[in-house]
């Protein structure tokens, strides 16, 4: 297990498979083990990479502002019907902006 957490943490550095066959002939592997856990050592690689970006995809989002600027910009319209024109036409326009910049 040793030996495929060490052609592991080789993958990880982001090393090319040239270069981690010289590393693991320097630590003494033969050929047949280079081959093996050269294999192993991309699928588990592989996995963990795609898992954690399966779990990145579900990342906290920012929903809590997204709402306070949403509700304040419907007191606003509210308030743009009942005569508020101008505060409420300006203060829209700074909310309006504050969801663009949150949704990038």
């Amino acid at each position: 297990m040793d030996k495929l957490n060490f052609s592991i943490s080789l993958r990880e550095k982001g090393l090319d498979s040239q270069s981690i066959k010289k590393k693991m002939q320097e630590k003494g592997f033969d050929d047949s083990e280079i081959q093996y856990y050269l294999k192993k050592s991309d699928e588990i690689f592989l996995n963990q990479s795609f898992q954690y970006q399966k779990y990145k995809s579900k990342g906290k989002t920012n929903k809590t502002l997204k709402t306070l600027v949403l509700t304040l910009s419907l007191i606003l319209l509210i308030a743009v019907f009942f005569g508020y024109a101008s505060i409420g036409l300006i203060g829209l326009f700074i909310l309006l902006g504050l969801i663009r910049y949150s949704s990038f």
